[in-house]
């Protein structure tokens, strides 16, 4: 791919961020955290996958698989179930038009 392309691509989101009145930093932030805590089930799965072709769990694979299970399961979980918790309440309906009540604030137009 050529770098221009990609570069003005960059700039091209980078300016449509800043139009939406969304902080920039946020958002990039916000997608490599989001990168970072995919890597460790990436890599579970991953071992998972190359055990099963080769039909047996070598030692290292298997603390690999049980060290990310440990981290995904103990740093992971309460996380996302909060996340969940926190993006339901954001589509609370109370008075049953079909439009959620936080997008029916209209406080500042887009």
């Amino acid at each position: 791919m050529n770098k221009q392309v990609l570069v003005n691509k960059v700039k091209g989101i980078y300016n449509n961020i800043r139009i939406a009145s969304i902080k920039p930093t946020g958002v990039l932030a916000t997608r490599a955290l989001v990168g970072l805590l995919l890597v460790p089930i990436l890599v579970v799965i991953m071992a998972y996958v190359i055990a099963f072709y080769k039909g047996f769990v070598s030692d290292d694979a298997g603390k690999v698989i049980d060290v990310g299970i440990k981290i995904v399961d103990h740093i992971f979980i309460p996380t996302v179930l909060t996340a969940i918790v926190g993006f339901l309440a954001l589509w609370i309906d109370k008075n049953h038009n079909g439009i959620p009540d936080k997008l029916e604030d209209d406080k500042k137009p887009l």
